[in-house]
């Protein structure tokens, strides 16, 4: 399969020059993502790194269920190599634009529907090659799962928003497509989706998808044709002619829920909780995936309240539009967490060349005049 162009050598010189400058660096595939890493965009100091002309699928084996693709390749044009092949990512990566790169995807680490019947994109990361703070080109972990040695810097890549190395390329972990899918719907309360999610996770039923929004529970099996027949059958819901557009909206994050602009103190939040997590005592609009594990909220209450009800119910919360009133985007990190990924952060990017404001900084070194 043709490689495309492998810019490494010429990305490394440019880091290191940065890092012999004491210049930063803010890491750019094709723009289509930036505000969710850069939502506050970056300073005049702050220079970008462009990486997507590093680009092409690497190595595609289907008989391994893996493949090997560089940063700067569309995510598109990988699902269409996949699918010729019958294989998927098991993660089911949004793709927002048709240039949204593999390099962005890792970046930011977010996972699509099938991710609890499958795995996150963070288990899925098989190996990666990187360019570190100094400029130094690094490969972690391998091709294969049982490849477990050593300190998971691969892992630790996934969510990293640019702030540990620039993406070089990436190992993924592949599963064969569905032969057969079906799409249900049914009319249900917030509190009864989650309770019917909930009996559904102790079947072995051919889940790839469970939501909800506007009172109906989004139904997604895939699998073989009998099984996905036989659990269609089984759960007695409707046929939904709306199911293939509504679950690639919500895969791309194009559904008007999490399109629409905010509005004085309205946010838009996502929340990451327990699936069995009873409705939160928040007011506003909500939209449920991952079959309550990922919740969507439209809200005006203040960020502390959201936060605070959020970290009660044992999970997390990601302002994702509106303002964040002098707090931050992200959700705030335990002091022992911060302290950790700060030093992660030094130990990989000793002179601060990498610049990601969402992520725990560490002290940029004195340089000597």
């Amino acid at each position: 399969m043709e490689p495309g162009t492998d810019q490494s050598a010429l990305l490394a010189e440019r880091i290191r020059s940065a890092s012999a400058a004491g210049h930063r660096l803010a890491i750019n595939g094709s723009g289509s993502q930036r505000s969710l890493a850069f939502p506050e965009g970056y300073p005049a100091d702050v220079q970008p790194l462009e990486a997507g002309r590093h680009h092409g699928i690497v190595n595609l084996a289907p008989s391994e269920l893996v493949v090997t693709v560089r940063a700067g390749t569309p995510v598109m044009e990988l699902q269409a190599a996949l699918e010729e092949v019958g294989m998927m990512l098991p993660f089911e990566p949004a793709m927002p634009t048709p240039s949204s790169t593999v390099g962005g995807m890792v970046a930011l680490g977010l996972s699509g529907a099938r991710r609890p019947w499958t795995a996150s994109l963070r288990d899925a990361l098989l190996g990666t090659r990187i360019v570190n703070g100094r400029g130094e080109i690094l490969r972690f972990g391998g091709e294969v799962m049982k490849n477990v040695a050593g300190f998971d810097v691969s892992r630790l890549m996934a969510g990293s928003m640019g702030s540990l190395g620039l993406l070089l390329e990436a190992s993924f972990k592949l599963l064969p497509a569905p032969a057969y899918q079906a799409w249900l719907r049914r009319e249900a309360s917030a509190a009864e989706f989650i309770q019917q999610a909930r009996d559904w996770g102790r079947t072995a039923l051919p889940f790839s998808g469970l939501a909800w929004a506007d009172g109906i529970t989004r139904i997604r099996l895939g699998g073989g044709q009998e099984a996905v027949q036989e659990a269609a059958e089984r759960l007695g819901a409707d046929a939904d002619l709306e199911g293939p557009p509504f679950w690639t909206r919500l895969r791309d994050r194009h559904l008007p829920f999490l399109t629409g602009s905010v509005t004085g103190d309205e946010r838009l939040w996502r929340l990451s909780l327990p699936p069995a997590t009873p409705p939160l005592d928040l007011p506003g609009e909500w939209l449920m995936n991952w079959g309550g594990g990922e919740r969507w909220l439209r809200s005006s209450a203040a960020p502390e309240t959201v936060r605070t009800t959020v970290a009660d119910a044992g999970g997390h919360a990601r302002l994702w539009l509106g303002n964040p009133a002098g707090g931050t985007w992200l959700h705030p990190r335990p002091a022992p967490h911060a302290r950790l990924e700060g030093e992660v952060r030094a130990a990989m990017d000793p002179d601060g060349v990498f610049f990601a404001p969402l992520i725990a900084p560490h002290p940029r070194p004195a340089r000597a005049s």
